[in-house]
């Protein structure tokens, strides 16, 4: 069974993220529920609850990452892992046009096939 994240550890993850998800930017005080604590490497595959290894995330990003790690891209058989946000720089995997987030990097498009068009329709507020 997996251990209870502390409310210190999520306030900690919470704050180093600016309030927001660190998959989509959406602003947790625009979001009818409450963000949740992302394991960025699954429990399944060796991820610690550190908060080294903890994301604040978007009900709707959380749902569609679940426990993975990599993305299969069928146009070129490449395995592709996800965008971590503990070591990958956001700006270089998408940007923001007329406020709607797109994909720069292979990363950052692959991100689109796997959560469809969650984050073409995600906002980002300042």
């Amino acid at each position: 069974m997996r251990e209870p994240i502390s409310e210190e550890i999520r306030q900690m993850v919470a704050s180093r993220a600016r309030y927001c998800c660190e998959y989509c930017l959406l602003p947790e005080r625009f979001a009818y529920i409450p963000f949740q604590m992302d394991h960025v490497i699954a429990v399944k595959h060796g991820g610690a609850t550190t908060i080294e290894n903890l994301a604040l995330a978007c009900p709707h990003c959380n749902q569609h990452k679940g426990s993975d790690i990599a993305s299969y891209l069928p146009e070129s058989g490449e395995i592709v892992p996800l965008f971590n946000p503990r070591r990958d720089a956001w700006e270089q995997h998408f940007k923001v046009v007329e406020g709607t987030i797109t994909g720069l990097s292979t990363r950052g498009r692959q991100r689109f096939a796997c959560f469809g068009q969650l984050l073409t329709q995600a906002r980002v507020y300042p």
